[in-house]
């Protein structure tokens, strides 16, 4: 598991106000990506299970926890992701209502220079 920083952005393209950005990591090399959105009640989880493909999980509002194998309980705040790669093992607990986008590739993501890693 990697962990990483969403970089923030304010968005003045087109004449835009009030807009800041998120950017997740680009995609590469994936022929199927899958994008979805959860919203986890307080004390939620996201059972252990095995990742299918590589699987990104950034979370946008709220706190909560992920796991790999190992077990070890790190925690994750809006503005942070996670980055599984296919075949490992993991689990995520909400410790507040708490919002993730949730990307499966068969690609894999490519992080920048803005990606700080945690």
């Amino acid at each position: 598991m990697r962990r990483f920083e969403l970089p923030r952005r304010t968005i003045e393209a087109f004449e835009s106000v009030g807009i800041e950005m998120d950017f997740l990591p680009r995609v590469a090399g994936a022929a199927e990506s899958s994008v979805h959105v959860a919203t986890l009640e307080p004390g939620g989880t996201i059972g252990l299970h095995r990742a299918t493909k590589s699987q990104m999980f950034a979370v946008i509002a709220g706190e909560g926890q992920v796991a790999s194998s190992d077990g070890v309980r790190v925690t994750l705040s809006a503005g942070q992701l996670v980055i599984w790669e296919a075949g490992e093992m993991h689990q995520s607990w909400a410790s507040t209502a708490m919002s993730v986008v949730i990307v499966e590739s068969d690609g894999r993501f490519e992080t920048t220079e803005h990606h700080r890693e945690l």
